[in-house]
Order: C-alpha cells, then sequence, then structure tokens
C-alpha cells in the first residue's frame, strides 16, 4: 500500500488532479481510498458525491476517539495500536465513482470553535492503522489543506510519495518550494511535482529554474478550458471531456507514479 499527500497553495487545482487521478486508478483496478482534509470539503463532490451523504470525521467522531482510550496521545506517537476496527469506520467509508473510497475530516462548524488539530490527529491515526493492518486498500490519498500547514502537524510522516502541485507563477511555486522542503523533513520518501495550467513551454521551464532540482520529478498539466466548463456544470472532468489535453497529462502522471512504484 501506498501513502501518498497531495498539497499546494490555493486554487491550483489540487483537488481536480487528485480526484481524477484516483479515478483512473480505480479504473485500472487498484483499490484507492481517498482522505479529504481539506476545510473547503470540495473533494466529495469532484468524486461525484454531494455534500448532504458526507459524515465527516470532525461532526461525529466521539465514538471513535472512545475506541482509542485515554492513552490516545501515546497512540498518536506510535507506542500503541489502535483498538477501533473496520467496521468502526464504516459510517465515515464513503462510495465514490469508479469505486474509489472517500473519508472526509469535515471542517470549522461555527466561528469561534478553534483548530482542526484533533481532527487532523485522527486522520493520522486512522492512516497509520490502515497502514499496519491488512493490505486492503492499493493506494490512500491525502488531500491536504491550502498551504503548508498540515507538514507540521506531523501527518505526511514517512509517506511513500508527495505530489506538490502548483501554478507557473512566483507565489505558488514559493508555497511549492516550502512544502517539499517541510516533506522531505518529515522523511517522505519520494517528491513529484505537478505544474498545473501550463500554457507555453517557458511556463514549464520557468518553473523548473524556480524549483533548481528540489523534486525528483516536475511534470505538467496543460491549461485547459474543458476543467472551467466542468467545474460550471458541476460536472466530473472525466465524464465531461474524457478526450480532454489536462486528462491527457493526468494520465501520464499515473503512468509515472506507476512505473515508479
Amino acid at each position: 500500500m501506498k501513502r501518498i499527500i497531495f498539497s499546494g497553495k490555493g486554487g491550483v487545482g489540487k483537488t481536480t488532479i487528485l480526484s481524477n487521478l484516483a479515478r483512473l486508478l480505480a479504473r485500472d483496478g487498484y483499490r484507492v481510498l481517498v482522505i479529504d482534509c481539506d476545510p473547503s470539503m470540495n473533494l466529495a463532490m469532484s468524486l461525484g458525491i454531494p455534500l448532504s451523504d458526507v459524515v465527516s470525521l470532525a461532526k461525529d467522531s466521539t465514538h471513535l476517539w472512545e475506541r482509542l482510550g485515554p492513552q490516545a496521545e501515546e497512540q498518536e506517537h506510535g507506542e500503541h495500536g489502535l483498538e477501533c476496527t473496520e467496521e468502526d469506520l464504516d459510517e465515515f467509508i464513503i462510495p465514490a465513482a469508479d469505486g474509489v473510497k472517500l473519508i472526509v475530516m469535515g471542517t470549522i462548524p461555527f466561528g469561534g470553535a478553534g483548530c482542526l488539530c484533533a481532527p487532523i490527529s485522527l486522520v493520522r491515526l486512522l492512516v497509520n492503522y490502515l497502514a499496519s493492518g491488512p493490505e486492503e486498500h492499493d493506494f490512500i490519498f491525502v488531500d491536504s489543506q491550502a498551504g503548508v500547514e498540515i507538514f507540521g502537524r506531523g501527518l505526511a510522516s514517512e509517506f511513500d510519495l508527495s505530489f506538490v502541485i502548483t501554478e507557473p507563477t512566483p507565489k505558488s511555486l514559493e508555497v511549492a518550494k516550502h512544502g517539499l522542503k517541510l516533506a522531505g523533513d518529515l522523511g517522505v520518501k519520494r517528491q513529484i511535482v505537478v505544474v498545473n495550467k501550463v500554457e507555453v513551454d517557458e511556463d514549464l521551464q520557468m518553473a523548473k529554474r524556480e524549483l533548481d532540482g528540489n523534486a525528483q520529478q516536475i511534470m505538467s498539466v496543460s491549461y485547459d478550458r474543458d476543467v472551467v466548463e466542468a467545474d460550471k456544470k458541476g460536472a466530473l472532468l472525466l465524464d465531461y471531456a474524457p478526450n480532454s489535453s489536462s486528462l491527457r497529462d493526468i494520465i501520464r502522471v499515473e503512468q509515472f507514479m506507476l512505473s515508479e512504484a
């Protein structure tokens, strides 16, 4: 099983790339679990799930914490195993398009409710639990919140792969460089940068110069009006424009990832 985290500045297309990559893998016969850690919770809709069908960890996790018991902090640091079972997770696992499975961390319920530290800690526990149990998933994708804060929570520690999604713009590339550094600090084994919304070759070349060898591989996804139109219609790109240029690029990313697995 491979644990993979996706990060990047807000608006770079992280959720679009992740959701299509997850569905492509599922269509190829791989068992994919996606965990949405972005408080905006857009990933469910990108996988064909209405928000009304989502039961999030942040909203309804009391019994899971009870199952963890009073030593949850020690468990988080690997000193004890989780006491929950797959059945305890069933209510949170949502079937999505093409057989992808989804868990949604959730969002802040009201102003002044505090941070999402506890739900992020619970996600970390669950990922470690799933990784140490039976091989029921070939890939676990974690969609991080925008920016790099999630790396400070240690969620991606010892993950197999980090996908850093960026646009070919200075601000986005600065966030990408910071994310690459923090993922490296956590011992992520491999890092791939995907430069999204590339319009001309100079966009990609500029990104490569700015990143200056900080990633093992830099790939690109072209700017594609079909992505915008699919989003406007609330449609899934893989269904709306299966022959789009951006989807062909995402397929190349999938093929490269599988070749390196």
